[in-house]
């Protein structure tokens, strides 16, 4: 496992390399993180559910939901505990509390699992299995933290996305005897291979285009990093292994939790005309640690 990890962040260094050297074009970023997001991921996600998607499968692993929605529950509540110490104004409250409540388990953690296990895995399927309840949040309750402005409200549409409509693809796929054509299979399954090398660069592509001098300066950042990337991933993990609950569901955990912030504390609130520092800053240090506490965390609690 330490070597596939190491074989991913070696892809960041890639994605860093590129983008410092100025291989590709600096709005790069935007065209592989749609194509991440639109084509790749959804394809990991069919692919996944269309193999191991079964009766017997969903009846033994939704308790996998439920260690799920128990971890979330708690990193919700510290992320409220926490922001109200940190955050001087209630949007930047907000902001601390999503970047403390959310990971980036899609992206990230999904290539990571897909890049450890393969696109194909039951581990996979565990994974998935157990961030359902974290999209469920992500999209609805989350999304509306970033919005500035009091204009963040809940909306069904937030719901018809890639990763939703991937899930229920693939379900179908995988509950009903619909015949395999050979070609689609292997379309498919040779998109999903590419998910997880590409996920990594982006990440790499994405943190060689930050200004390193101007994001570095809060203290709250490298609190909040500390909370997201060691102190609930290490929690969620003791207390799952204290009350015995199965390596998959650990992994998952650990895999959904140690991650870093993505950018949506940048997309967002950048689209709403507010400034994304804090956001990014969060983000740049997280990412940035990640690449060390990561396989650390790795090592010592699996």
């Amino acid at each position: 496992m330490i070597f596939q990890i190491a074989v991913l962040f070696l892809f960041i260094f890639i994605g860093f390399t590129i983008r410092q050297g100025g291989f590709l074009p600096e709005n790069s970023d935007e065209i592989f993180s749609k194509l991440e997001n639109r084509i790749l991921m959804p394809a990991v996600v069919i692919n996944t559910f269309r193999t191991n998607c079964t009766v017997k499968n969903i009846s033994e692993k939704w308790v996998f939901i439920a260690y799920s929605t128990g971890v979330l529950l708690f990193c919700i509540a510290t992320g409220f505990v926490a922001s109200r110490f940190l955050g001087k104004t209630e949007y930047l409250k907000k902001v601390y509390r999503y970047s403390i409540s959310v990971s980036n388990f899609g992206f990230v953690g999904t290539a990571m699992v897909s890049g450890i296990y393969g696109a194909e895995s039951m581990e996979l399927f565990d994974y998935l299995m157990f961030t359902l309840p974290l999209n469920l949040f992500t999209y609805s309750v989350g999304i509306a933290w970033l919005v500035p402005n009091g204009h963040g409200k809940f909306s069904m549409k937030n719901f018809v996305n890639p990763i939703f409509v991937s899930i229920f693809i693939g379900a179908i796929l995988g509950l009903l005897p619909i015949p395999k054509f050979r070609l689609v299979t292997t379309i498919i399954n040779s998109t999903a291979a590419c998910m997880s090398p590409i996920a990594m660069i982006l990440t790499g592509f994405v943190i060689g285009g930050y200004s390193f001098a101007n994001l570095f300066g809060k203290w709250q950042t490298y609190v909040v990093a500390g909370i997201r990337l060691v102190f609930l991933p290490t929690v969620s993990v003791l207390v799952l292994k204290l009350f015995n609950a199965p390596q998959e569901a650990v992994v998952a955990t650990l895999c959904a939790n140690a991650m870093p912030l993505g950018l949506n504390t940048v997309i967002i609130p950048s689209a709403y005309g507010k400034s994304p520092d804090d956001g990014a800053s969060i983000a740049l240090v997280s990412q940035l640690t990640a690449v060390f506490t990561i396989p650390i965390l790795f090592y010592i609690l699996l």
